[in-house]
């Protein structure tokens, strides 16, 4: 991979998720606009990974769906771009933490207004659903439920400072039992991404997650690191 770029993903659930981790990373940097319009050629990889999946999924006759988080650095300016909550936390060295993505849950207000506008709706069944069935507003596959649920994603932009120095991209499995605070505290215990993951997901399962459990954290000191993964 390029030294200008790093990107990393983060998906979960089954058929959808190992199409995904082999199409997403690779859409992205194909696109033409990869060098001068990072946030265009994140959205842009994100639709076209789903359009490809959808493909799969209806000669399949599956109705599997995932979140994604990705995280593109290019310099000093990171892109992190998301559909679902899987969810990226910005890790400074004080400890204090900054959150990089908003959930997509079906009762966040302008997800709740997009879909009911589509015609859809937003039933509680445990939790908010879309339709009664599915927790999360943006994914990418869930064919049976589109238009409501988009693959679009939010990016957003932040520049580096010499205070950041991890980033933590975890499923919504770690995030339900592991706070964000929590999960800074074991990253900067372990200081290495790979037992930091590691440990990170240990301890969402210890707290009694039933979810998928997908950790990563990458160190930005570090130009072509590799960022530590583990999926349960």
């Amino acid at each position: 991979m390029s030294k200008q770029f790093c990107n990393r993903v983060v998906v979960t659930h089954e058929i959808c998720c190992s199409y995904c981790v082999q199409a997403m990373c690779q859409n992205v940097i194909r696109e033409p606009s990869i060098t001068k319009e990072p946030a265009a050629a994140l959205k842009n990889g994100f639709l076209r990974t789903d359009q490809e999946y959808l493909q799969i999924a209806n000669r399949k006759n599956s109705e599997d769906g995932t979140t994604a988080v990705v995280v593109l650095t290019q310099g000093n300016e990171i892109f992190v771009a998301h559909t679902g909550d899987s969810r990226a936390v910005l890790v400074h060295r004080s400890g204090k933490v900054s959150v990089l993505t908003s959930d997509h849950k079906p009762n966040r207000p302008d997800e709740r207004r997009r879909i009911q506008e589509l015609g859809g709706s937003v039933v509680f069944w445990g939790v908010w659903r879309v339709e009664g069935i599915l927790a999360v507003s943006r994914a990418i596959g869930d064919r049976m439920l589109k238009p409501f649920v988009v693959a679009e994603p939010e990016v957003k932009q932040f520049t580096r400072t010499e205070e950041d120095r991890y980033v933590v991209l975890a499923s919504d499995g770690v995030w339900d039992t592991v706070s964000n605070d929590d999960a800074a505290q074991l990253v900067l215990k372990y200081e290495d991404p790979q037992p930091a993951a590691q440990r990170i997901m240990e301890e969402a399962y210890a707290r009694g997650s039933m979810d998928n459990i997908c950790a990563m954290v990458i160190d930005l000191r570090e130009e072509n690191n590799e960022c530590a993964t583990k999926d349960t």
